[in-house]
């Protein structure tokens, strides 16, 4: 004789709570391909199933935390169980995850086709889908719909930044020199409006040029690495040409000075 059962399943003679796994079940193809979160987290669901005086197949409830919390896996890997579940056929999802009235979290629902409906005709057994799984024939996979899909005040946000904190390249005018700027870019936290402040920054800028009169059109020739070495006729400009001019006042006073003192001798 069955042991009596409470509402939710459970022995009320204070038993132990347990559920079947049937062979045949674990004989089957689309059972052999699943993961081995998905065959451990199999036995978790349908042990949330009350039994068939009070059957909620369809209403079935397992969070992801739940699943992973009992599995002692990342909930990440307890996502993908719950997908490769559906994938297969054993379980279908029949509602979606809510905050309820109340605001109280409620976990997704799902049928166990392995098991009846509380609604189906007496003797009709689940629909078990997994017995018509085949290899590349998967069976849909609903997952949980973003609570925002609008975004903000009907909005759509911008993705955030991914992959993009490598090094950024500009070119900048700066005094009719060329200037390359290098901005590497902090986005550890993946922030939108980050501000490129923390990057190195290398500025190349050429102050000294080189004119050398061209008899053709007297236009001259800017210094390079390629362009000719100048000539004695050149001269330069700029604020080395005025440090230029100062060494050699510098140098004739030194020299005049020395004269003086050997012609005084």
């Amino acid at each position: 004789m069955a042991n009596r059962q409470d509402k939710k399943g459970r022995s009320a003679s204070g038993g132990e709570h347990w559920t079947k796994l049937i062979r045949t079940t674990m004989e089957e193809p689309a059972y052999s391909a699943l993961s081995t979160a998905a065959q451990a987290l199999y036995p978790w669901l349908k042990l949330e199933w009350h039994g068939p005086d009070a059957n909620n197949n369809g209403k079935i409830r397992l969070s992801v935390r739940q699943a992973a919390c009992r599995l002692g896996i990342a909930p990440n890997t307890a996502a993908e169980a719950f997908h490769d579940l559906q994938r297969k056929g054993f379980i279908v999802q029949t509602e979606g995850a809510s905050l309820g009235i109340e605001g109280a979290a409620r976990a997704p629902a799902y049928e166990i086709t392995e098991l009846r409906l509380p609604l189906a005709k007496k003797g009709q057994d689940g629909r078990k889908l997994y017995r018509e799984w085949r290899p590349g024939n998967d069976f849909p996979v609903q997952t949980t719909a973003p609570n925002n899909p609008g975004g903000i005040h009907g909005k759509k946000t911008k993705p955030r930044l991914k992959n993009q904190d490598g090094t950024v390249s500009k070119i900048e005018t700066n005094d009719s020199y060329p200037v390359l700027k290098t901005d590497t870019a902090c986005l550890k936290n993946e922030d939108e409006n980050a501000i490129l402040t923390c990057g190195a920054v290398s500025k190349t800028k050429t102050s000294l040029s080189y004119h050398t009169q061209s008899p053709e059109n007297g236009q001259g020739i800017e210094g390079r690495a390629g362009a000719r070495r100048p000539t004695k006729q050149a001269s330069a400009s700029g604020p080395i040409a005025q440090d230029l001019e100062a060494i050699g006042s510098f140098s004739s006073a030194l020299l005049n000075s020395r004269l003086v003192k050997s012609g005084g001798r």
